[in-house]
């Protein structure tokens, strides 16, 4: 195989993986996931690196040789941290499948709804499991209810109304699920930590260096000591910074990912109460949740067998 060859498959396979709304979203939660560590990542070098050009100046104004011009003086106190670089890149990678698992997640109800319907039609003695670890409780504990609902229905021979048990009944916009963003805010918190201690670490080996190369170079070490030991500040403040912008951003995107699954769940979760009440021309029909498009067309395609079911088995006059 050339490599002519080797760049079609590629592209091949990089549009089937965005082909599926479902698959688009669970690249794009991966790209937040890392994304947001290196958008940090660039804030704080950014600011790190105006202050290096304010320490060169002190540099050439205390007597460094002429030799050492500015790309020697960065590439010395970046040396280690350059270094990193590798690492730096198989950090953000690992995050990025970290973010598409968490992405994978968060669309894991919908996608078990959407498997059994598909399946059940075919075979009605499949039972509906629910994943012990799954997102969103509301969703999961009313559909295994449903679903038991429905083939208690077709073993009688008839499809009544049920009553709605009290925990559901009063249940009229998304409700904030405490165990999900537990879980969720677990995950994001280690990527936070994860994200923050390779920051500070890169942080605190420039400023080692830039102290080693000061003593080297600088004809008056004391008043270098005393000018760099007054910038501890900078090192404090560059670990707040990045302690903080990532906290931030990672519990905004829980938030927002939260929302993702929320304002669907509950569209779902909706018509199947809809249904079991007795209006049973009720379907799924969200706006602005494209990534579950599919698997809410699956699940309305079994509440059309459904229908056809009783309907064709009710006696008419």
């Amino acid at each position: 195989m050339d490599m002519s060859e080797i760049i079609d498959k590629s592209k091949q396979e990089l549009r089937r993986v965005f082909k599926t709304e479902h698959s688009r979203f669970i690249v794009m939660t991966g790209l937040k996931v890392s994304g947001i560590s290196l958008l940090v990542n660039f804030i704080v070098y950014s600011s790190l690196f105006q202050v290096m050009k304010l320490n060169y100046a002190f540099f050439k104004s205390n007597g460094l040789s002429d030799t050492l011009d500015e790309d020697v003086f960065f590439g010395y106190i970046m040396a280690e941290a350059s270094d990193n670089l590798e690492m730096f890149l198989l950090f953000h990678i690992y995050l990025f499948f970290i973010g598409t698992y968490v992405g994978w997640l968060i669309l894991r109800p919908f996608r078990t709804i959407a498997e059994y319907s598909e399946a059940v039609i075919t075979n009605p003695s499949i039972e509906y499991k629910i994943e012990k670890f799954s997102t969103y409780k509301l969703l999961n504990n009313f559909s295994d209810y449903f679903f038991h609902y429905l083939k208690d229905a077709q073993k009688r021979g008839e499809l009544n109304p049920n009553t709605i048990p009290p925990q559901y009944s009063k249940i009229h916009q998304p409700v904030f699920d405490g165990i999900f963003m537990l879980h969720f805010g677990l995950l994001l918190l280690i990527i936070s930590i994860s994200s923050s201690v390779f920051i500070v670490e890169n942080t605190s080996t420039i400023f080692h260096h830039m102290i080693e190369l000061a003593n080297k170079t600088l004809y008056n070490a004391r008043i270098s000591n005393k000018f760099f030991g007054h910038q501890t500040f900078v090192v404090d403040d560059t670990v707040v910074l990045a302690i903080s912008l990532t906290a931030i951003s990672y519990l905004a995107l829980g938030f927002h990912l939260y929302e993702k699954v929320s304002g669907a769940a509950f569209g779902v979760f909706s018509t199947m109460r809809a249904f079991m009440k007795g209006n049973h021309f009720s379907r799924v029909h969200l706006v602005g949740y494209a990534y579950v498009r599919d698997y809410t067309r699956k699940f309305n395609k079994y509440l059309d067998h459904v229908e056809k079911i009783f309907d064709k088995d009710k006696p008419h006059s």
